[in-house]
C-alpha cells in the first residue's frame, strides 16, 4: 500500500487492502516450474537449487 497513488485508496475505489508475504521455498519452486512450462529448457533443471539462490524474490 505505501507505494500506491492514494487516489486510489479513496472510498469507493480500491478500499482493501491485502498483504502478501514472501513466498517460501516450496512456492518459489513451484513458480520456476509454472514459468518455465511452456519453455524449451533443459530437463534437468534444479528448479529447487534456483529457488534456494533467490530467497527474497516475489
Amino acid at each position: 500500500p505505501d507505494t500506491l497513488d492514494p487516489a486510489l485508496l479513496r472510498p469507493g475505489r480500491l478500499d482493501r487492502k491485502v498483504e502478501f508475504g514472501l513466498p517460501d521455498l516450496e512456492s518459489r519452486t513451484q513458480i520456476f516450474k509454472i514459468h518455465t512450462r511452456t519453455m524449451n529448457c533443459e530437463r534437468d533443471i534444479r528448479f529447487e537449487l534456483l529457488a534456494r539462490l533467490c530467497p527474497n524474490s516475489t
